[in-house]
């Protein structure tokens, strides 16, 4: 299930801020690399981060559903339909470059999902409420990300209280193709609905507490930082400097060479 899974992990009981810097960072050194090699080391780094936080079993699962699709559709493209030279893998002819090219974006993908599935399972989002709250970030902001990221355990519980609703009431999910396609319209339709009346009362007690105001909150109950996690923070940063200054630098090279060539 993806969501906020409690626990007592190092990345659990860190500030908020930390795990969301290290998948931001993540993040940037998967686009940042290029090779096969350098993103097998970067998923890597990222199933080690879900390993700190006690949570493999809450991302590897639908990390690898979401990401397999694209893996099928990129082998395909660039795998099977790349340019020569090819290599032969049992039966099937590879290209040699576009397989390098799938190998590049399919593990680019994974190691994200992983990072940001991690962070969704260590992260709660009350303490980030809390956290953000303490840097004045506005609330608008906030309700807008952490909405992001309960959407789906929201919208999963009330999915599951839906279907066993229809089920009492005699909906059978069963059958042929035809019928379970039917099945969906009193599964869909309660769910979109219900979205929107939640939605609609939300806007209502948040009026009423006064969040249109403008007015600078409190944070009732900061969680605590650390020297060493703003030290960390900032070794993210010039990570992400340093990788994506020699990636710029690599790019720019023959550009330097044709230059000194003129």
């Amino acid at each position: 299930m993806i969501g906020y899974r409690p626990g007592n992990s190092p990345l659990h009981r860190a500030h908020p801020y930390t795990p969301l810097a290290i998948a931001v960072t993540l993040l940037c050194l998967a686009f940042a690399a290029g090779t096969p090699a350098q993103i097998g080391l970067l998923t890597l780094a990222s199933l080690l981060f879900a390993v700190v936080g006690a949570a493999p079993r809450y991302v590897l699962r639908p990390a690898l559903v979401l990401a397999l699709p694209t893996w099928v559709l990129l082998l395909i493209l660039h795998g099977l339909l790349g340019d020569a030279p090819h290599r032969a893998i049992g039966p099937i002819l590879f290209s040699e470059p576009g397989l390098a090219r799938a190998l590049v974006l399919g593990g680019r993908i994974t190691a994200i999902l992983f990072a940001f599935l991690t962070v969704l399972a260590t992260v709660s989002p009350a303490r980030l409420v809390e956290a953000m709250t303490e840097r004045g970030v506005p609330f608008a902001r906030i309700y807008l990300l952490v909405s992001t990221l309960t959407l789906v355990p929201r919208m999963r519980a009330r999915a599951a209280q839906i279907l066993e609703a229809q089920q009492c009431r005699g909906l059978r999910l069963g059958g042929s193709p035809v019928a379970r396609v039917r099945a969906l319209g009193p599964l869909v339709l309660p769910l979109v609905l219900g979205a929107l009346v939640e939605v609609d009362e939300q806007v209502l007690a948040l009026d009423t507490r006064g969040v249109s105001s403008g007015r600078v909150r409190t944070a009732m109950d900061p969680p605590p930082d650390s020297a060493a996690q703003w030290a960390l923070r900032w070794v993210c940063l010039v990570i992400v400097m340093a990788a994506w200054g020699s990636r710029l630098l690599v790019l720019l090279q023959p550009l330097g060479v044709r230059a000194l060539e003129l």
